[in-house]
């Protein structure tokens, strides 16, 4: 009967040992203990990251007796050292007999630099936290060749690779080049995060998204060439303003009276306070709250006793949105709404903490919509209630509008079937589920030759409108 393989031995290596090594330890651990044996360290060990122990302990794991140590400290013959941040690859030492692999993750300290509070914090150490899961659930056998068993001896495997192990790069020593970065469904998110948090605040700054797409043009060489026109197009600013839109798509004349004028920039596509019935002293949450213009308008309507929080992963937004507050107050007499720093798949909110969710055009930007509908369900207390407006698709749209990053920030390339979103809603645990298409604001938008809606009809099939294909949606559901 041949000897059974001997358990992997891999190292989460970064720099400090202080945050995500000690994660990834702490997920293997939990999750891969019968496949392989785990350890981390550091470089420059420094001590365990409170929040990181607050968000494993989040999951039912519990780092907080981990020690931060370097590889010496290990004792044991390494097979594989996984560095979990590229300072640790670039100043990896040498540790004989182990295959280097990297994959790196954000680092939560500098996504949440800042943060006004740990809680807001927190979304950022969530979803650091995940995306490591996600990576040690490909493991062990991410981790070795095409050929090579797991569980295969080092002597064996470095016969196998025939790899030089005196450096970390894949390139510095002449050999055989190291295992590139896996690819993951988490660094695609983050790349379509960024691309949103980009325009977003780019439409922060400038005010509006029609004056973004007007500032966007004008750098557009390929199509706004020297002494062309402006007005439509993508060279062109949208011919409406956020004011006409609020009111095209159902804001009262008091509802704009009562927020701060730079808070509506003219991203909504349907009002969803209209829809949430909210009332005094209930606590409402806003997913991508923007420069504050749900909240604000929420606000009066749960009074004194109630509470509005906006969360928004974009700094500049809530930086504006936070300048508004004094101008909310004053016209209102209210001090009942705060802005959080944080990424609507990981709320910087507890448990059951909400009575009402309110979002406007913002799920679609989301590149994990079901998640962000798990976190909703998370949020809202008991028989809680939802009131989202957000673009659906009623039937496929061409891949070249859905491969526009312009048509992704407008909500519209990131947008899924109605009938998915129910799905997806109904999986989270929500229940009495209500869709409502609206049209009309597509038509308002197609009419008023907004420039993201005709580079849309110039990509869709001959006799078609956008309204053919893309409604606004009037979401509303509670949970169970």
């Amino acid at each position: 009967m041949p000897a059974s393989k001997p358990t992997p031995r891999v190292l989460f290596l970064c720099t400090g040992n202080s945050c995500r090594s000690q994660m990834a330890e702490g997920w293997a651990r939990a999750l891969r203990a019968d496949l392989m044996d785990a350890y981390s360290a550091g470089t420059n060990p420094h001590g365990l990251n409170p929040l990181a122990v607050r968000a494993m302990r989040e999951v039912g794991i519990d780092i907080s007796g981990h020690a931060s140590k370097r590889p010496e400290d290990i004792g044991v013959t390494l097979d594989v050292v996984v560095t979990v941040c590229d300072a640790a690859h670039e100043a990896c030492p040498v540790i004989p007999g182990a295959r280097v692999v990297h994959v790196g993750f954000d680092d939560p300290p500098r996504l949440s630099r800042n943060a006004t509070s740990d809680d807001e914090a927190m979304s950022h150490y969530r979803r650091v936290r995940d995306e490591i899961r996600a990576f040690v659930e490909t493991l062990p056998e991410a981790l070795f060749p095409v050929g090579i068993a797991v569980g295969t001896t080092t002597q064996e495997m470095h016969m196998s690779t025939q790899k030089n192990t005196s450096c970390c790069g894949p390139d510095c020593c002449g050999g055989p080049k190291a295992a590139a970065p896996l690819p993951s469904d988490a660094a695609r998110d983050d790349a379509v995060r960024e691309q949103v948090r980009e325009g977003y605040s780019k439409i922060a700054r400038s005010g509006s998204w029609s004056a973004a797409q007007s500032a966007t043009a004008a750098t557009k060489s390929a199509c706004c060439g020297a002494g062309s026109p402006s007005g439509g197009g993508c060279c062109g600013p949208a011919t409406f303003s956020p004011e006409q839109l609020a009111a095209a798509i159902g804001y009262s004349k008091g509802d704009l009276a009562a927020t701060p004028e730079s808070a509506n920039m003219g991203l909504s596509c349907g009002n969803p306070t209209a829809i949430a019935s909210l009332a005094p002293g209930e606590v409402v949450l806003d997913l991508g709250a923007g420069g504050g213009f749900d909240c604000f308008v929420a606000g009066p309507k749960v009074g004194a006793t109630g509470r509005v929080i906006g969360v928004d992963m974009t700094p500049d937004m809530v930086t504006k949105a936070r300048g508004n507050l004094a101008s909310y107050t004053a016209q209102s007499g209210l001090n009942n709404v705060e802005f959080r720093l944080g990424e609507i798949e990981n709320l910087p909110v507890a448990d059951a903490s909400a009575d009402v969710v309110i979002s406007n055009c913002v799920l679609n930007l989301s590149p994990d919509k079901p998640r962000v509908w798990h976190e909703v369900a998370r949020a809202l207390k008991p028989g809680g209630r939802v009131a989202v407006s957000d673009l659906a698709l009623l039937r496929p749209l061409p891949e070249s509008v859905r491969e526009d990053v312009e048509a992704l920030v407008g909500c519209i390339a990131g947008a899924v079937l109605v009938e998915e979103t129910r799905a997806q809603m109904t999986a989270a645990g929500l229940s009495d589920i209500t869709l409502t298409p609206k049209p009309r604001y597509i038509e308002a938008m197609t009419n008023w030759e907004d420039p993201l809606y005709r580079k849309i009809v110039q990509s869709l099939p001959a006799g078609t409108t956008p309204s053919d294909f893309i409604t606004s949606l009037d979401i509303s559901a509670r949970k169970r």
